[in-house]
């Protein structure tokens, strides 16, 4: 096996050319329990200055989280072992003196025990690794060909990963055409199990670590039903391998890659009905980013400056109508039901109504901010934020109504993302929202600015009884009748603690404060939250608050208020027009 591998590593040498310079990597973990990768980069006829980097965030995950503070041991040598010169000039860089023409070897290590979609991961067990977080660039030449090969821990078996050659038993040696394409495929190192699968004549794996449920065959006929829905609408599939690495363990979260997706689910969640289909919406999310993404992208991230932040507004479209199509791909592929779909839709709706924050912040702001505040949320966040995944669903929904109905079921927004990718991501070049816009108008043949100024661009409250109404839907509202102080409480080592207040809420307009212990509500001691006396008034009435702020005691008057409004349910209307019924038929793909 050792000279199989040897061999094909020379091959692949052959292949780009004995004389083109690149960048080789060695990965070892030689003590895994430590959660240390130890990484050996050479760096081929480098100039006698030259500089590396580690990305400070990684592509799909807007957040700087400053990967190079899990990295230490930083030493260099030359190709005959004499050591190098090298120094870190900033956080994420650090500079080599050499001599011109010589290869460069930097040797580090990074910690690795941050387990998440994100970061890499390493333990005795298993590892993950997340390429950006881990594989340093070389400034000037992110653009040549970059060498991985992996000495695995001796009990360790198995690499699962988009990169070349894809699904070679025993191989440990990879290429990528620039480091662009390789801190776009993580691996899972370990003995993860492996289900190989072909879809549309292409091959696709499943590899799954942590013990659980699942059966191999269920998985096989449900992602090969949301592949092949979401290929038809890009009328086809637009790589030569999928990896789907799924982590059985804990929590629940994706990040998209081009070949490949790192999906997180609770271990036991494969029997359970809801908590399945929950899983296979993430599948369905993170595939769907296969086009809008990784192919369709925004102006913003059409090149990756992994140095800082890079700024797009169009968020809105690249997570938010990916979340549209998640749970809408399950219910055209029979995995969901209409009643369960619309739910779904119900609860988008309640979740943005029940946020001041869409009153203070733009579905393109949320963008624009997003790596400052949406992964940096704190206890006001709901009161001046808004999630460019909840709003741009809703717009997904809104717009696909729209088009629909004004084109009498000929076209839906299926057309309109076929455009996009059809004018953007072919021609290799990124969209701004205003191309979204011309797209839809394109294919509805509606003027939209209006449309977009007000709810995409602007704050104005998205018509959702007006639209839906074209599909022969209308949302059922209740009113609780309940008391209600806006204030959430939450039970904290026998105290009862205010964790939030809402905006407009008698709790804001009375003053009530985060971190404020309530102790009593009109001299009646407060145990539980929500406070069982409470369920005693009803709207309107007068009460005293007794609060411990900074250890002092104070007394607040308070006027009970109406539990806000929400969407109960959303119905079929009892007798539709057959414009109506068309709508909803090409909607949803069934009958009325």
């Amino acid at each position: 096996m050792y000279t199989n591998i040897k061999v094909i590593g020379l091959i692949i040498l052959l292949s780009v050319g004995v004389s083109a310079k690149s960048i080789h990597y060695t990965l070892s973990m030689s003590e895994p329990q430590t959660h240390l990768f130890e990484v050996e980069m050479r760096l081929e006829g480098s100039g006698t200055k030259e500089v590396v980097a580690l990305p400070v965030w990684t592509p799909g995950s807007y957040l700087v989280r400053e990967y190079a503070k899990n990295v230490q041991d930083v030493s260099a040598r030359s190709a005959n072992g004499t050591p190098l010169k090298i120094q870190k000039i900033d956080k994420n860089h650090w500079e080599v003196r050499g001599k011109r023409g010589q290869d460069m070897i930097i040797s580090y290590q990074v910690y690795a025990f941050e387990h998440s979609v994100r970061t890499s991961y390493l333990n005795s067990d298993h590892a993950l690794l997340v390429p950006a977080s881990v594989l340093m660039y070389w400034q000037k030449n992110q653009g040549r060909k970059h060498h991985l090969h992996i000495d695995l821990p001796a009990t360790w078996s198995t690499i699962t990963t988009a990169l070349e050659p894809f699904n070679q038993a025993g191989n440990v040696d990879f290429i990528a055409d620039n480091y662009d394409e390789l801190a776009d495929s993580p691996l899972e190192l370990g003995n993860q199990h492996v289900i190989d699968f072909t879809v549309l004549g292409k091959p696709h794996q499943i590899a799954i670590y942590g013990a659980s449920n699942y059966i191999d065959s269920t998985l096989i006929a449900d992602f090969s039903k949301i592949i092949e829905a979401e290929a038809r609408i890009f009328g086809g599939l637009p790589y030569d391998h999928y990896s789907f690495i799924v982590h059985a363990e804990e929590g629940r979260g994706g990040l998209e890659h081009a070949g490949s997706s790192v999906n997180f689910i609770s271990r036991w969640s494969f029997t359970s009905e809801k908590r399945y289909k929950s899983f296979l919406a993430l599948i369905s999310h993170e595939f769907f980013h296969t086009w809008n993404v990784k192919r369709l992208y925004p102006k913003g991230i059409a090149t990756f400056d992994y140095d800082n932040e890079n700024y797009l507004d169009e968020l809105w479209v690249a997570e938010g109508i990916t979340s549209y199509y998640d749970e809408l791909i399950l219910q055209r592929i029979d995995l969901s039901d209409k009643e369960t779909y619309l739910e779904v839709i119900k609860d988008e709706i309640n979740v943005l109504e029940s946020r001041p924050g869409r009153n203070h912040q733009s579905v393109t702001e949320s963008s624009w901010d997003t790596w400052i505040k949406f992964y940096r949320r704190n206890e006001h966040s709901h009161n001046s934020t808004i999630s460019y995944y909840n709003k741009g669903h809703l717009l997904g929904l809104l717009l696909d109504l729209k088009i629909i109905a004004a084109t009498s079921g000929g076209s839906s927004l299926d057309d309109v993302m076929l455009q996009l990718y059809q004018d953007f991501a072919l021609k290799k070049r990124g969209y701004s929202s205003k191309d979204v816009r011309l797209a839809c108008e394109k294919v509805s043949g509606l003027k939209l600015d209006d449309f977009f100024a007000k709810h995409v661009f602007g704050r104005a409250p998205l018509p959702y009884h007006e639209v839906l109404d074209l599909a022969g839907l209308e949302l059922d509202s209740t009113t609780e009748k309940s008391a209600y102080l806006g204030a959430t409480l939450r039970s904290r080592e026998g105290k009862v603690i205010i964790t939030r207040v809402t905006e407009g809420s008698p709790a804001w307009d009375a003053g009530l404060n985060v971190n404020d212990e309530f102790i009593a509500i009109d001299g009646f001691r407060v145990k539980s939250a929500p406070p069982q006396y409470l369920g005693e008034k009803v709207p309107g009435d007068r009460i005293i608050c007794t609060l411990s702020r900074n250890g002092v005691l104070r007394d607040i008057h308070l006027t009970v208020g109406f539990t806000p409004v929400t969407i109960e349910s959303i119905k079929q209307v009892g007798e539709p027009t057959d414009q109506q019924k068309l709508v909803f038929e090409k909607w949803l793909g069934g009958a009325w």
